[in-house]
């Protein structure tokens, strides 16, 4: 390393503690700067990456070209919000320009889904948490089959490069990785099983911590539609207040203000006896509607959040 190089390190490293102590002074913690964080410039492209699960992205060529890539059948069937989440993941992480021969990904709660494989041939390493414990090993569907952890090759739905994956147990809260070791984070309708929304929040701290400043994260959860205020599962409020703001990143654009067609509203999925039907957008559990909303956040960089505590500063500064 070259002095130069070196000399850059140690002022950008004194820069963030200068930043964290004047911060802390005024009790600005990165959940708050990341609020005021511009966002980058818009992304080209026809659909939303911040939006919840529609009929009109299966309309998209472009979108299914990557449910195609996923390995997911085109008939009727697809039309299912979980392979909505896989995706919009794909297509999003893609558009963003997240991937390459250099990136390493992280799943959370990610059992063993298909979105891992696309990833394993998209990156240099991708990597699978979960508990592969518990009801979601046991249950019938077997999302998180713990036999994922030494037999890879008995869920993978195409031909991956096997030295790319691995798989660990780990709880989504507490990760077992270094700050700043991933470049991209992804959770599909994983953090409200994590037990409640505080616990949610701290999954989502988590992923902010194992990603590189500049780095993405693409999240997926139950949105509500109808029902009044659930333990698990987030009202646009929640999801703010629980999901986003907690997690110290900023949405690379405002979450879109598409919603469900009304006669997916009018007659949801009823759980559990309609399980298997198709369209498979807009669910009833109980007196709750919902639906999956997907988010893609990006990680400030520390000059960013010297930029946001400049602009508050500033602020203060002519209110007084």
């Amino acid at each position: 390393m070259t002095s130069g190089h070196a000399g850059a390190r140690r002022a950008l490293a004194a820069g963030e503690q200068r930043l964290r102590r004047a911060a802390a002074t005024r009790g600005w913690g990165r959940t708050s700067l990341a609020q005021g964080v511009a966002r980058p410039p818009a992304i080209v492209g026809r659909l939303p990456l911040n939006s919840v699960c529609h009929p009109d992205f299966w309309a998209d060529p472009e979108w299914r070209t990557y449910g195609r890539a996923l390995g997911l059948p085109q008939d009727e069937g697809w039309l299912h919000r979980k392979a909505w989440e896989w995706t919009q993941c794909a297509y999003g992480l893609e558009r963003l320009g997240a991937l390459g021969p250099t990136k390493w990904a992280l799943g959370v709660g990610a059992g063993h889904e298909r979105v891992l494989y696309y990833l394993a041939n998209r990156t240099s390493l991708t990597v699978a948490t979960d508990l592969y414990a518990g009801d979601f090993a046991d249950s019938p569907a077997e999302e998180a089959d713990k036999a994922f952890l030494y037999e890879p090759d008995r869920f993978a739905p195409f031909p991956y490069y096997r030295d790319r994956l691995l798989g660990l147990p780990a709880d989504g809260c507490y990760l077992p990785f270094r700050g700043g070791a991933f470049d991209v984070v992804y959770s599909l309708s994983s953090i409200e099983h994590f037990g409640g929304h505080e616990r949610a929040s701290q999954a989502m701290r988590e992923m902010c911590r194992i990603l590189r400043p500049g780095g993405v994260a693409c999240v997926a959860t139950e949105l509500v539609l109808e029902g009044g205020p659930h333990p698990a599962y987030f009202s646009p409020e929640d999801l703010r207040d629980y999901v986003i703001e907690p997690s110290g990143m900023t949405l690379v654009e405002p979450l879109s203000d598409l919603r469900p067609p009304p006669e997916m509203l009018a007659d949801p999925v009823k759980l559990p006896e309609e399980y298997l039907r198709t369209p498979h957008v807009v669910l009833q559990d109980g007196q709750w509607k919902f639906t999956s909303v997907c988010l893609f956040l990006i990680k400030p960089t520390v000059a960013q959040l010297v930029a946001s505590a400049g602009r508050r500063a500033w602020r203060a500064l002519r209110a007084h």
